[in-house]
């Protein structure tokens, strides 16, 4: 049995590396909006200064593909904090990154829409504005990572707007924190 699973394990593997080993290098920059769509529970202080909201801000992204399989990088600079009184009360800056699968449910005519799952990490960094409200600056946090999008290929070159969320647990350990990128971008195809 143990090597029935063995066999059937590294055939799957097989499967899927085999097909990516031959598949076009896809290179994506981006850019686009930071949307955080749930309350930030992860930085606590004294009841002034409790970090209850962010607001959204301008990001970047990068996206490497081969075949089925890529890896995602988004970045998030400058969103600003804010208490329960809607005070800002200081900076934070995301940094998510995943490895995804590409999954594309329609053959390409002009437009190819595709949907993407998989996993990964979030990384927050938090700055307070003079205040004493951080208790530990830095998060990190493992993140399922899903999201919609389309490319269309302009010749040598395309375009792709795409929305994902990166979801991990919060301070209750419950999955709410959301960190949803809004991009859009280049698709470089890398020629062998």
């Amino acid at each position: 049995m143990k090597v029935f699973r063995a066999v059937l394990s590294a055939t799957t593997l097989l499967a899927i590396v085999s097909p990516a080993a031959h598949a076009q290098i896809v290179i994506e920059p981006m850019v686009g909006g930071y949307v955080p769509a749930s309350n930030v529970n992860q930085v606590t202080g004294n009841a002034s200064d409790i970090a209850k909201t962010r607001d959204g801000t301008l990001s970047l992204g990068l996206n490497l593909g081969v075949g089925m399989l890529r890896g995602s990088l988004a970045y998030a600079s400058g969103t600003t904090i804010k208490n329960a009184d809607k005070q800002e009360i200081g900076k934070g800056n995301v940094l998510a990154a995943a490895a995804d699968i590409v999954i594309r449910p329609l053959p390409r005519l002009l437009v190819s829409p595709y949907i993407l799952a998989g996993a990964g990490e979030k990384f927050y960094k938090y700055d307070d504005n003079g205040t004493s409200f951080l208790s530990g600056g830095n998060d990190q946090d493992f993140a399922l990572h899903g999201g919609l999008g389309a490319d269309i290929m302009l010749g040598p070159i395309g375009a792709v707007a795409e929305l994902t969320d990166f979801l991990s647990k919060g301070a209750d350990d419950k999955w709410n924190v959301h960190d949803a990128f809004l991009m859009v971008g280049l698709r470089l195809p890398l020629h062998p």
